[in-house]
């Protein structure tokens, strides 16, 4: 099937709480076919039931059977280990038919090697499908390639950037925020990367 997109950006501001649950998403609408992308980061310090919540709260809010709906991002929960928290989010995840789709490490360190990014797609949707780490050398974590092989788009010609709202307003409270951070524990240590993981 080949058809040109179009997008919509989904906020939810209500929900996001930088301490629990950062989120935002965007719906793409083919003639055939509506898909729903949803990026989320879970804080590993955060307050996992309340991210449980949130995140439950904005599936109920965009969910539908003839939505294509798949997750990504960092939940900070390792994917390649049971735990609880992994049995709590795959539950919640199963009620709207999603299951993971990363079965590789995602984060690699000297020490560790973990799959705490992710993504959740409807394998009933979307049975014919890759995904494959991409190495980007940016960060600490690697990106995470999802490939639908039976859908096909044809590019538009009209590109569509969103960015951050940046003016007077938005600085003086990106500042403001920065000032309520404490930095004394950022750069004791000579390792980097136990500098980067106090960042």
């Amino acid at each position: 099937m080949h058809d040109t997109l179009t997008y919509t950006n989904i906020y939810f501001s209500r929900y996001c709480n930088e301490l629990d649950l950062e989120a935002c998403a965007i719906k793409m609408r083919t003639a055939d076919i509506v898909f729903c992308i949803l990026c989320i980061y879970r804080p590993p310090t955060g307050n996992f039931l309340n991210f449980l919540y949130l995140l439950e709260s904005i599936l109920m809010q965009i969910y539908s059977n003839t939505t294509n709906l798949i997750i990504g991002g960092d939940i900070n929960i390792n994917y390649l280990q049971s735990c609880n928290y992994k049995i709590q989010l795959d539950n919640l995840l199963a009620t709207y038919n999603l299951s993971t789709a990363v079965d590789f490490p995602t984060t690699i360190t000297k020490y560790t090697s973990t799959a705490i990014d992710n993504i959740f797609i409807d394998k009933t949707k979307n049975s014919d499908y890759t995904i494959e780490p991409i190495v980007n050398r940016l960060s600490d974590h690697d990106a995470q390639e999802l490939v639908l092989h039976n859908i096909k788009i044809i590019n538009q010609k009209t590109q569509f950037i969103v960015g951050r709202l940046i003016n007077n307003a938005t600085t003086a409270h990106f500042k403001l925020n920065l000032s309520y951070e404490s930095w004394t524990d950022t750069f004791t240590d000579e390792d980097i990367d136990t500098n980067f993981k106090n960042f």
